[in-house]
């Protein structure tokens, strides 16, 4: 990238041979990203000709020569998409081209087709770039708001952002270099695999009505640090431990990645399979997607967001009552004022167990179930029956979002924002 900074000021200077050089180390790109829109690769040459042409005379404007690849990549796209339109007696539809992500600094939202062609990149990102992307772009934090909340300046985070931008653009346009369309399946993950990690985890986004319910619900365990867990099992060796009693659900709903790894479908198995107690109490949390197979309507979705608390400590400083307190407290925190009423359930790695229903307008909507491990699921984790006790809390948290803020479609809380 600093060479390319280089020839960039050279070329700026007056430096043809300069610009010829820029030329030759981005045309690949630019073609690919024209015939990602066009769909014609004589098309796509034309568009690219013309794409230099304007680049070339508008070099002067470009303030910063570190982003001349996302400045260019936008200007090819603006003149393949001005192309298509005026040729566009030659295509079906204008709506069978889907959208190319510009990555530059000027764009400060992606579409949901974006996001698709996006998909496999965004993967290659770690968590803490992913959460700056979220933000950016589906929460449409400014950068002023990044920077303050990371603690840096404005500047740093701008560069961060960069960073990021240049990591994307660099996954793009290996496949676009390849004509990888968004529904082929990559070597190591299926596609719609890829789709579901890709979606934002709304959890990071504090004026989402999801983001808002964890931080409301978090507020009843202060003292509750968080704790990562993965998002692919390897089912094969949780069978070798927990995933009997964990698994509660139709094996149907499972999305699988391969033959062993599957698609956490809840944070209880994770959370169980990431942690241990070595004599000091366990508390803590941990929140984010899951995912099972289903038909999805209002109130089931492919991937949705949980959160999940699990506490373990010492018989004498902890009884069922004590979380059930909390769990209630949680409730009416997210909830204030709603009538609830707990059910006993039965789950195979409980001992005891309970949900927790809200009155909604007469009719009673399950929100959390809780419930005191079994003696195997407490060993498993560490700890000995005789002295120690295990209770874990799971939270649907678009569930507890519809019902405060009175949305009537779980597939509408994605682009939703809450003050």
């Amino acid at each position: 990238m600093n060479a390319l900074a280089d020839l960039v000021l050279a070329a700026q200077n007056g430096n043809v041979e300069a610009y010829g050089r820029l030329v030759q180390a981005t045309q690949t790109m630019a073609y690919a990203v024209a015939r990602s829109v066009l769909k014609d690769s004589t098309a796509a040459q034309d568009a690219v000709q013309q794409a230099y042409l304007r680049a070339f005379r508008r070099l002067g404007d470009l303030q910063d020569a570190a982003t001349f690849a996302g400045w260019l990549r936008r200007i090819v796209i603006t003149t393949s998409l001005n192309m298509r339109r005026s040729r566009r007696w030659t295509f079906l539809s204008l709506d069978d081209v889907p959208d190319v992500p510009v990555l530059d600094e000027a764009e400060t939202r992606w579409s949901e087709a974006q996001r698709l062609r996006l998909a496999h990149a965004l993967l290659a990102l770690t968590p803490e770039e992913r959460q700056l992307c979220d933000r950016r772009y589906h929460g449409c934090w400014s950068t002023a708001r990044l920077a303050a909340n990371a603690g840096v300046d404005d500047g740093a985070m701008r560069k961060r952002l960069q960073r990021i931008r240049d990591k994307l653009r660099k996954e793009m346009e290996v496949a676009e270099q390849r004509a990888i369309r968004p529904d082929e399946i990559r070597a190591d993950l299926p596609a719609k695999v890829v789709e579901l990690l890709a979606r934002p985890k709304l959890t990071d986004l504090p004026e989402n009505p999801v983001g808002k319910m964890l931080d409301l619900l978090r507020s009843a365990y202060p003292e509750f640090v968080k704790q990562s867990i993965p998002e692919l099992v390897d089912l094969a060796e949780a069978k070798k431990t927990v995933a009997s009693e964990a698994m509660y659900i139709d094996p149907v709903e499972l999305h699988r990645v391969d033959e062993h790894r599957i698609l956490r479908y809840d944070l209880t198995l994770p959370l169980l399979l990431s942690v241990r107690y070595e004599g000091q109490p366990l508390r803590m949390w941990t929140a984010g997607k899951c995912y099972r197979l289903c038909q999805q309507d209002a109130m089931h979705l492919e991937a949705f967001h949980q959160a999940e608390v699990l506490w373990v400590d010492e018989r004498e400083r902890l009884d069922p009552w004590q979380m059930t307190g909390r769990v209630l407290r949680s409730v009416d925190r997210a909830l204030p004022g709603r009538t609830v009423k707990i059910v006993p359930t039965e789950y195979a790695m409980c001992s005891q167990a309970w949900e927790l229903e809200v009155d909604d307008d007469g009719r009673w909507s399950e929100v959390l179930a809780w419930g005191v491990y079994s003696d195997r699921i407490l060993r498993h984790l560490g700890g000995d029956p005789e002295r120690h006790i295990a209770v874990g809390v799971g939270y649907g948290l678009e569930r507890i979002a519809m019902l405060r803020y009175g949305i009537d479609d779980a597939r509408k809380i994605d682009v939703a924002s809450v003050a």
